[in-house]
């Protein structure tokens, strides 16, 4: 039996809670008279059972501090130094989440101007470059084709509208 709740079991029911909640709503999502192979309630629900999935997957997976802390315990019983590291002011929590929210709203301003296709693009190297992804040429690289993949996914795939922004599409 569980004597203390981890942080991923507590977010993993919150999030299992919501699922259910968001699959009911979405199975009240009427069907249009005329029959099609997809109709608009199929995203929905598939979204609802992924994320139910999903917060099963993430009940059950272990925490790596814990999973360390394990490991250490039965390698020396003994005390150990704690290490302390000085966390640089970009790399603290607090500025990453303003840092991403800036990007977030400079993508959401140019979007319509620069296009779907330029500013995810820049949205998605801008933040993996951010968070550390040094890789600069497959960062790029993954980054026009993610952009422009769900450009193609979304306007030819979908038949939603998107901008093209100053690209010729």
């Amino acid at each position: 039996m569980l004597t203390k709740w981890r942080a991923n079991q507590k977010i993993a029911i919150i999030l299992f809670v919501f699922s259910v909640g968001y699959l009911i709503m979405s199975f009240q999502i009427p069907n249009f008279s005329i029959p099609r192979p997809i109709d608009s309630d199929l995203f929905p629900k598939v979204l609802g059972f992924l994320m139910a999935f999903l917060s099963i997957v993430l009940f059950f997976e272990k925490d790596k501090g814990e999973e360390e802390s394990l490991l250490d315990d039965s390698e020396d019983m003994g005390e150990q130094p704690e290490e302390t590291k000085e966390v640089s002011y970009w790399k603290k929590p607090q500025t990453q989440i303003v840092v991403t929210l800036l990007i977030l709203i400079v993508y959401v301003s140019l979007f319509e101007l620069a296009g779907f296709v330029l500013s995810t693009l820049g949205l998605l190297f801008f933040l993996t470059l951010y968070y550390g992804y040094r890789r600069h040429v497959v960062n790029a690289v993954v980054s026009v084709v993610v952009s422009f993949g769900f450009y193609l996914l979304m306007t030819k795939g979908l038949g939603v509208y998107l901008p093209a922004g100053w690209l010729p599409l």
